[in-house]
């Protein structure tokens, strides 16, 4: 009888830990960044890809970049593109944009200071 009760409370717990772990678990970068971002910046924020060095993208990890932008400023160069960079007011929402600002760009000058 105690196995009978036992094993579906185990296995009801193990579901609802592992429910916890993925909804806790904040992606970053995000799938937006991924898909629209990550060519040129790279999937860890550097740049250090062939397209990145060729157009001498932003390093998002870098802290003085982090710190001397504010997020009105990165969301404009977004909306509209700068130098090289092309606009994707277009493309996304304004709210799409706000995220990737505010979660994915400020997140990789989160996981520089650590």
């Amino acid at each position: 009888m105690k196995i009978g009760r036992t094993l579906p409370a185990l296995v009801f717990g193990g579901l609802v830990s592992f429910g916890l772990v993925l909804y806790a678990t904040e992606d970053h970068p995000s799938a937006l960044f991924k898909e629209y971002c990550a060519k040129c910046h790279g999937e860890d924020g550097t740049a250090n890809t062939p397209k990145g060095k060729q157009l001498m993208a932003q390093d998002m990890t870098d802290p003085e970049f982090q710190a001397e932008k504010s997020d009105a400023d990165l969301i404009k160069v977004v909306t509209n593109g700068g130098e090289d960079m092309p606009p994707f007011g277009k493309k996304l929402t304004k709210e799409q944009i706000e995220g990737l600002v505010k979660n994915d760009v400020r997140g990789f000058g989160k996981k520089k200071a650590k």
